[in-house]
């Protein structure tokens, strides 16, 4: 199940006995276990009917007694076991036996507790105990939103915050942090402390305009190459050289940036041929394995080149880049040389 799901389980009193809750976005494990804790526990009695144990740490026999505690004052109690190594395969701090103990454990979970296990870490679907919390219980994976799901998830918080945004503008904002990048480290956590820095920045303004994003938000290495490489297809060379110079005097190695030129080249060549053969805007982003977004901006880019010049940039960038490993030119002047005759 998804967020939408638990939630919807928590909301309507639906919630199992036993869950398991995984994924890499651990901002909606966390947002996911407070409003659990918030419907099921009281303040007053949380020291007597929440306990939450570490699964590097916490036996099997802790586990189980925590869990046929009696509730004190309430009508349940809540246990959390977080990143027990069974699930991952590694089981360095649970033996077999222990784990077959905790799998026969699942059946006889008392009504009056919830047990709800949550791992950061990735989750082997083949193993018996994963098997057996989905036969008991329910199991919620939560990685990274995508599409209008983190569109409106941002726009849900700055409206809780008292602002409104556009959509272009959360495009761009999103852009700035890299959430969506393959392979970016990036969480909800970090597009929160985005917002409240921007929130913070238009003060008594209800509207977050595109020059607040633009001073506050961050420019990632994926977002610098898309920009550098727009100015190249408008012809806009002294913005382009001033991008490159700010990449490398943020730290970014000239080698790197050269590769994510060459990497962007490439798919805009793709995308261009794409279309050429008849291939719909959404066709061509399964096929590259590239989000849709993406593609809606190399469809953009590759209007301002032709096949055969792009063909050529790529010819010229490999150049480019064999003239830099072998040392017979300084990196840096290699790029601007290319830079400069790329609309040539």
């Amino acid at each position: 199940m998804d967020y939408k799901e638990i939630v919807k389980k928590i909301k309507n009193k639906e919630l199992k006995n036993i869950n398991l809750f995984y994924g890499t976005e651990s901002y909606i494990v966390d947002s996911i276990m407070k409003r659990i804790k918030k419907d099921l526990i009281s303040v007053d009695f949380e020291a007597l009917n929440y306990q939450s144990l570490e699964g590097e740490q916490a036996s099997v026999d802790n586990i189980i007694n925590a869990c046929e505690t009696l509730p004190f004052m309430g009508e349940c109690r809540l246990v959390i076991v977080k990143n027990l190594e069974s699930f991952s395969g590694k089981r360095k701090n649970i033996s077999e036996e222990e784990e077959k103990r905790i799998i026969k454990y699942f059946s006889n979970i008392p009504n009056t507790t919830y047990l709800i296990f949550t791992s950061m870490e990735a989750v082997d679907k083949r193993k018996k105990v994963f098997k057996e919390i989905k036969k008991y219980g329910d199991i919620g994976e939560f990685n990274k939103l995508i599409g209008s799901d983190l569109y409106k998830w941002v726009e849900k918080r700055f409206k809780e915050k008292g602002k409104r945004i556009e959509l272009k503008n959360i495009r761009m904002l999103l852009d700035g942090v890299g959430y969506e990048e393959k392979n970016s480290p990036k969480t909800l956590m970090d597009l929160e402390n985005e917002i409240s820095k921007i929130v913070g920045y238009v003060g008594e303004n209800e509207v977050v305009k595109k020059e607040d994003i633009e001073a506050l938000s961050p420019k990632t290495l994926e977002n610098n190459i898309f920009i550098l490489v727009e100015c190249l297809g408008s012809g806009k060379i002294k913005e382009a050289l001033s991008i490159l110079n700010d990449m490398v005097l943020q730290g970014e190695p000239i080698v790197r940036i050269t590769h994510m030129i060459i990497r962007q080249f490439r798919y805009i060549y793709q995308v261009k041929l794409m279309l050429a053969k008849g291939y719909t805007n959404m066709g061509i982003g399964p096929k590259l394995g590239i989000q849709q977004f993406v593609v809606s901006k190399y469809v953009k880019q590759s209007k301002e080149f032709t096949l055969e010049r792009l063909k050529e940039i790529l010819e010229e960038l490999a150049n480019t880049d064999k003239d830099i490993k072998s040392g017979k030119m300084e990196p840096k002047l290699a790029v601007e040389i290319f830079i400069v005759g790329s609309k040539s």
